[in-house]
């Protein structure tokens, strides 16, 4: 039996070398961010696996994290298909319980096309599968009728089973994003989501374990007996038989990496975690029984080898072999950015809320109502107003209704007796016309004036996109192409880019860039703070330096020597970008041709600020970026005075921060830091009062003696500040204490816990941008914003209740518009025009200000592609619905509706009839007979006829003439049609109840002739 120690100059060196010899290998590095630094630079092989420790302290509520979950049971699936050969994990987690490999394999299932399928709901769960709606992530399953999608976790994509009686007709691969079927396989594995199994058995014998902890103990903890499924840090509670992961590798190569550092870190991850429960007496019995075993285990292997870089004290070994091997600089393997859904909806509604219906108002949305008559079964939206007064409105008109966007203290529904609506939306209409005439002087003179068209060079702009490491998300692209075709235009751009932290707007910025420096002009990019351009600088340099660009930096730090060096350069066209912070304001600074200002972080900065560029020279090219964009520049931007690209799509695999509100608390604080620490993190500590940091900074490593903390502050010196920072960026810090300067800057990928003490200080967007130093990878973050409850006012108390609400991805935009629903709009354009955005709601109002600035621009009104389709169809007797057993979460039958309502082709309404029966199954007839409806309106728009309704008395059709009826389009004629022009109007005698959907049909998609 030889035991090994490989003493080298670089460990991670001699694995990656290792791993190339195609033996079966365990590599148990010493600690988390060891692992996850492994991970980060490691070019992934078929039959790797990795095994993480829980990212969780034991029993805490939120439970281990789906990614770290998801790698965990992965690896345990390849183990269990024989698909696993070399396995990466840490000291600790090696060490972790996890279910015994047989167990695994019994709880499995394979299912193929034409066998059985016998998984319900409930069996589901108990392997660990979480219930959704929509399947988006590893654990997830969804149930539609017939059809069962399922995420097994160690699989690229989701599956969807489609079954009729219980058999197995089909098994179709789907992308999580689209929700759309992609290829079909023969058969499928099915493999737990779960390390703690909550089915009979296991539950039973986890309960009666807890029981007995609480005898031995003599106290009680009854919580623990409804947290069973996030017991996944103390596997070993549901097993007879107590197992690791080492268990099922006994012919495997076992490699300690730096053993030494691996007991050290072991040692005190293990007391941490004694600590935490030490007033939790029954779980801190469990967690010894049942969450790991001692590390003497590791300790008494017979065979191994060691790698370090340093002596090894801790295990024994027989023989010693020193090796110098060669440093590879490793770039971070960049994670491929995927096409994704956007994940901000505008139409979203939720009971209570506010609404405008065009045609009667402001009123209060009531939910979705299913009401049988004469007609059929139908859906309607009920919205209330004034006097206790409802209206229901039918699902295929939703596109009318939408939700109030405005100030609501005071607001009140309107009446739907009189004319008071129409009365307020005229008077809107006036002022809105008055206003924009105004507005064109300031706006509408960039509109009219005539730019400097830049072209650029296709050739060079090709080899420029390749260089870019990722895949560009749809949104991503999206806005690259808006951006070059405004610089290609002849009037100057002025856009602004809005996506959350993260999601690609510097890309987008870089690509107009050098369209703008091939183009012959140069280019200024202004950042609020030094870490921001300084870090911009350095990955502009980084992308632009290899085709030949000049980039400079003008910040405070520069000496007054380099800065009139630099100034000089500028204005001879000896630099190409200049990348600087509000230095790029002073008078002093000239360009020899300015193309292109790009305004990053554009919330930061005052009116007068962003203003002085467009005055330079009026043919100067704006681009801003912001994730949260001020209320005034978002509202210029929705109302059509400016121009607006959303990036809402997120990077593949980014996960929103789990957001915590609540009173300071020095538990709290150490808990955070401590798991954020434990799992190889980084912890940003914000506290924006210079004067009190010193203090606090003791504070801190008092309660927190096992971290390394610094303070840093704008008003340090250079050379300390940018040390910390640098520090903190290579992560030999975990936890970097400092002021706001952190808000728009440091972009540390392995920081993923944020605590921001005072949050009540704050305004709502500087909060969401401080939300969004966290989560840039695929790590689960954390964002802890603390209060004084003693200071907490009322308003403090809104912006912190919104932070918690919008969560979610791309929520930058929603945080915006809550932002203008909080402080209103009387900061904007005056008070006037805030009294008319609330008086109709945003949504209507930006309606007005398009058409007023169209008419402005002398362009005729939009065509009938553009309309809305406002056809009416009245008195038509089908069942024209969604079931609620074909679709049964309300929220997406509602964005199903609203996507049938806007349909505008018939192929749009072809696509989506596919897309149903792809997620849902066979259509149900009620669902033909609303897809067949909506065929039918568009044909009858696309005529001119403003409404159809049928008559059954007299079995006849009525179609009223719209301004733009095309005559004679119907597609049928004979003694049975009867056209009164005088009146407007077609009817069509003859239709029986039974051949009314075809003759429909025929009228106005040209089907089959019907017998005259």
């Amino acid at each position: 039996m030889e035991r090994v120690l490989h003493k080298v100059n670089d460990p991670i060196s001699w694995i990656e070398k290792e791993a190339k010899s195609n033996s079966r290998s365990i590599v148990i590095f010493p600690s988390e961010r060891m692992l996850e630094s492994f991970v980060d630079i490691h070019e992934k092989r078929e039959g790797d696996g990795f095994f993480f420790s829980h990212d969780v302290f034991p029993f805490e509520e939120i439970g281990t994290s789906p990614r770290i979950r998801s790698e965990r049971l992965a690896l345990l699936r390849k183990l269990l298909l024989r698909e696993l050969r070399t396995v990466y994990t840490s000291f600790h987690g090696i060490l972790r319980k996890t279910v015994p490999i047989d167990v695994f394999e019994t709880l499995s299932l394979k299912v193929e096309v034409g066998g059985p399928f016998t998984l319900n709901e409930d069996q589901l769960q108990s392997l660990g599968y979480s219930r959704s709606f929509s399947v988006t992530i590893p654990g997830e399953f969804a149930i539609r009728g017939g059809i069962v999608d399922i995420f097994v976790p160690g699989t690229e994509r989701p599956i969807r089973i489609d079954t009729f009686d219980r058999e197995i007709e089909s098994i179709r691969r789907f992308d999580p994003a689209s929700q759309k079927s992609l290829d079909r396989l023969i058969d499928a594995y099915i493999t737990p989501a779960a390390e703690g199994i909550t089915s009979s058995p296991y539950r039973e014998l986890a309960l009666k374990r807890i029981s007995a902890a609480e005898k031995a103990i003599g106290s009680k903890d009854e919580i623990l007996f409804d947290r069973l499924d996030t017991m996944d840090t103390t596997a070993g509670i549901f097993y007879e038989r107590q197992s690791i992961l080492l268990d099922f590798l006994d012919d495997y190569k076992v490699i300690f990496v730096k053993p030494d550092d691996a007991i050290l870190e072991f040692g005190r991850r293990e007391r941490e975690t004694l600590e935490l429960l030490s007033d939790k007496a029954v779980r801190k019995f469990l967690y010894i029984r049942y969450g790991g075993i001692s590390s003497e285990v590791l300790m008494k292997l017979r065979e191994y080898s060691i790698v370090s870089d340093d002596r090894v004290s801790s295990l024994d070994y027989d023989t010693e072999i020193s090796e110098e091997l060669e440093i590879i600089k490793r770039p971070r393997r960049e994670e491929e950015f995927l096409p994704r859904i956007p994940v901000v909806d505008w139409t979203e509604l939720e009971e209570g809320d506010y609404v405008v219906h065009k045609e009667y108002g402001i009123g209060r949305y009531l939910g979705v109502r299913t009401v049988e008559n004469i007609l059929g079964t139908r859906e309607y939206l009920l919205l209330e107003y004034r006097d206790n007064n409802k209206i229901y409105v039918p699902v295929d008109r939703v596109d009318r209704v939408h939700k109030y966007i405005g100030t609501t203290e005071g607001i009140q529904l309107n009446s739907l007796r009189g004319t008071a609506w129409n009365r307020q939306k005229s008077k809107v209409k006036r002022e809105v016309t008055a206003l924009i005439g105004e507005l064109s002087n300031l706006y509408g003179s960039r509109e009219v004036t005539s730019g400097i068209s830049l072209t650029g060079e296709s050739e060079m702009e090709k080899s420029f996109r390749e260089s870019f490491p990722y895949v560009e998300t749809e949104d991503q692209q999206k806005a690259v192409e808006e951006v070059l075709e405004d610089l290609g235009s002849n009037r100057p751009m002025d856009r602004l880019i809005s996506g959350d932290a993260g999601y690609g707007k510097t890309e987008v910025a870089l690509r107009a860039i050098f369209r703008t420096i091939v183009s012959g002009k140069q280019v200024a990019v202004m950042v609020p703070t030094t870490v921001l351009a300084r870090q911009h600088y350095d990955n502009f340099e980084g992308r632009l330096s290899p085709f030949g660009i000049r980039v400079e930096i003008l910040d405070r730090y520069r000496t007054d020597t380099q800065r009139g060096r630099l100034l000089k350069k500028l204005k001879n066209g000896e630099v190409d970008v200049v990348v600087g912070t509000h230095s790029l304001l002073s008078k002093e600074v000239g360009f020899a041709d300015l193309g292109l200002i790009v305004v990053d972080e554009e919330q930061l900065f005052g009116v007068l600020q962003k203003e002085h560029f467009k005055k330079l020279r009026l043919q100067i090219n704006v681009l801003s970026m912001s994730a949260t964009p001020i209320p005034r520049t978002l509202y210029m931007s929705l109302s059509g005075l400016r121009d607006l690209s959303i990036i809402s799509t997120p990077p593949s695999g980014r996960t929103s921060p789990e957001i915590y509100v609540g009173a300071i608390n020095d538990r709290l604080i150490r808990t955070a830091v401590l798991r954020e620490t434990n799992r190889g993190g980084q912890t940003i500590f914000v506290h924006n009062r210079v004067t009190e940091l010193p203090e606090l900074l003791s504070k801190l490593r008092s309660l927190l003696p096992e971290v390394r903390v610094e303070v840093a502050h704008g008003q340090m010196n250079k050379t300390a500040f940018e040390r910390t920072i640098r520090d903190f960026y290579l992560g030999e810090l975990d936890m970097l204490l400092c002021t706001t300067i952190i808000e728009s800057g440091v972009d540390v990928p392995n920081a993923n816990t944020l605590i921001v003490d005072d949050s009540q200080r704050y305004g709502l967007a500087q909060l969401y941008q401080l939300r969004g130093r966290v989560g840039r990878s695929n790590r689960r973050a954390f964002s802890y914003f603390l209060y004084d409850p003693k200071r907490l006012s009322d308003p403090s108390r809104e912006r912190l209740k919104a932070l918690k609400e919008f969560s979610g991805a791309g929520s930058g935009m929603k945080i915006a518009m809550r932002d203008l629903e909080i402080r209103g709009f009387g900061t904007l354009l005056g008070a006037e025009q805030h009294g008319n955005i609330n008086s109709v709601g945003l949504y209507l109002y930006r309606e007005m200000v398009e058409k007023a600035m169209r008419e402005l621009r002398g362009e005729e009104d939009i065509g009938v592609e553009e309309r809305a389709v406002d056809t009416e169809l009245k008195n038509i007797p089908f069942d024209m619905v969604i079931p609620e057993d074909y679709v049964s979460d309300s929220i997406e039958r509602l964005k199903i509706y609203r996507r049938i309502a806007v349909c505008k082709e018939e192929n749009e309404i072809n696509e989506l009839e596919s897309e149903l029966i792809d997620r849902f199954g066979r259509l149900p007839y009620q669902v033909t007979s609303l897809l067949d409806a909506s065929r039918v309106r568009l044909g009858a728009f696309k005529i001119g006829i403003s409404s159809v309704e049928y008559d059954s008395y007299s079995e006849s059709i009525i179609m009223v003439h719209g301004e733009n009826h095309i005559r004679e389009s119907l597609g049928i004629k004979g003694r049975r049609l009867v056209v009164n022009e005088r009146e407007g109007k077609s009817i069509l005698y003859g239709v029986p109840e039974r051949h009314l959907m075809k003759t429909l049909k025929t009228l106005f998609l040209g089907a089959e002739t019907v017998v005259q």
